[in-house]
C-alpha cells in the first residue's frame, strides 16, 4: 500500500460517501513477532507487523478496530515540523541528547552524526554498562532504520546513531534495554523486570519513544 498524504490521510469520513475513510497501510511478516503490532515509518506509513502464520485476512477488521488510535497517531505526525524539515540550519542543530548544538554541513551529514554518537553516545554506553554492573563485548553505533539499538547473541551491543537527537532519558531507557538483553534474550516477564528494576519508569519511557521517531529531522535519515 502507498504512504498516507495530508489532504486524504485518516479523516473521521470519507466526504463523498459519508463512510471512514479507507486506511492505507503494508504488511511485514517478522519471524520473532508473537503478536500483531502496529507502528508508523517515516514519512508517515502506517505498517502492520504481523507473526508467521496469522491470516492476512483478519488484518482489516483490526485495522478498524485500532482506527481511533491510528488517527490520534497520525495527527501527530503530520503536525510534527521536525519529520517536514529538509533543509540543515545553517546556525547549527541543537542535539538534545548531549545538550549543545553543532554545525552540521550537508556534504557530510550521516558522516558528522555517527562520529559525534560515538564520541558521545558510546561512552554513555560504558558508563551505564558500569554503573549496572552489566558489561557488553563492545558498543557499536549504526545508522539502523527501525531500530533504536540491538543486542547479539556475543552481547555487543548496536546503537543508533540518531539517538542523538533524543532526550537523554530516553537515551539512557535504550541503552538499560539492550543490557538487559545480556542476561534475557527475549522480552519476558523475567526481561521487563530487570528492567523496571533498572528503570523504575521504563515503561513510560518506551511509550515515548514510540513517537520519538517524529522528533527527527528527515536529513537524519
Amino acid at each position: 500500500m502507498g504512504k498516507w498524504t495530508p489532504g486524504d490521510l485518516c479523516p473521521q469520513c470519507d466526504p463523498m460517501t459519508g463512510k471512514p475513510a479507507r486506511i492505507e497501510y503494508s504488511v511485514r511478516i517478522s519471524p520473532r513477532a508473537k503478536r500483531v503490532t502496529l507502528k508508523f515509518s517515516p514519512p508517515g506509513e502506517l505498517v502492520v507487523v504481523i507473526p508467521r502464520g496469522f491470516k492476512k485476512e483478519r488484518i482489516a477488521a483490526l485495522i478498524e478496530e485500532r482506527r481511533t488510535w491510528i488517527e490520534k497517531a497520525f495527527s501527530k505526525v503530520l503536525t510534527s515540523e521536525a519529520t517536514k524539515e529538509d533543509v540543515i540550519p545553517a546556525a547549527g542543530f541543537f542535539l538534545p541528547s548531549i545538550g549543545r548544538s553543532f554545525v552540521l554541513e550537508e556534504s557530510n551529514v550521516l558522516p558528522r552524526i555517527r562520529a559525534l554518537a560515538e564520541e558521545y553516545i558510546v561512552p554513555m554506553g560504558w558508563n551505564i554498562a558500569d554503573e549496572t554492573g552489566r558489561r557488553p563485548g563492545k558498543f557499536s553505533i549504526r545508522n539502523q532504520k527501525s531500530l533504536w539499538g540491538s543486542c547479539s547473541s556475543k552481547n555487543m551491543i548496536n546503537l543508533n546513531q540518531k539517538l542523538l537527537f533524543l532526550e537523554p532519558h530516553l537515551v539512557r531507557y535504550v541503552i538499560l534495554h539492550e543490557l538487559c538483553h545480556i542476561e534475557h534474550r527475549d522480552h519476558s516477564t523475567r526481561f521487563w523486570t530487570s528492567l523496571r528494576d533498572l528503570d523504575p519508569f521504563c515503561l513510560t519511557h518506551r511509550r515515548e519513544l514510540r513517537s520519538a521517531q517524529w522528533t527527527i529531522p528527515a536529513w537524519a535519515y
